[in-house]
């Protein structure tokens, strides 16, 4: 009867330091600036670097895939994204300024 008191007490240590939460850890912070001019309901993103991707620079961004509910000017976000492929680039007008695009995988306020 100790041993299986032991047993289950050790049992339930392990349990308990192994569950986790789920946490999604962001390589990227970012403020939403406003909407772009030039392409669509596309907005735009002024872009700090954490630990991502080295080819993404801290700089302003068209942020495709951008979530609706953070659509918000001035919103401080935490975000993964990555470099869009050659079958997701398209063209905007030149009405406005131009911003290289990042495609927006996972994001949430900060």
């Amino acid at each position: 009867m100790k041993s299986l008191s032991i047993i289950l007490l050790c049992l339930s240590g392990l349990v308990l330091t192994t569950c986790e939460k789920d946490r999604t850890e962001y390589d990227f912070e970012a403020i939403v600036l406003s909407i772009g001019m030039d392409c669509g309901d596309t907005w735009i993103i002024s872009l700090t670097n954490l630990n991502g991707d080295p080819e993404i620079a801290d700089n302003t961004y068209y942020a495709d895939n951008l979530p609706d509910e953070f659509k918000t000017e001035g919103l401080e976000i935490k975000l993964n994204c990555r470099e869009p492929g050659n079958d997701e680039l398209y063209a905007c007008t030149t009405l406005g300024p131009t911003y290289p695009h990042i495609i927006v995988t996972e994001c949430e306020k900060r």
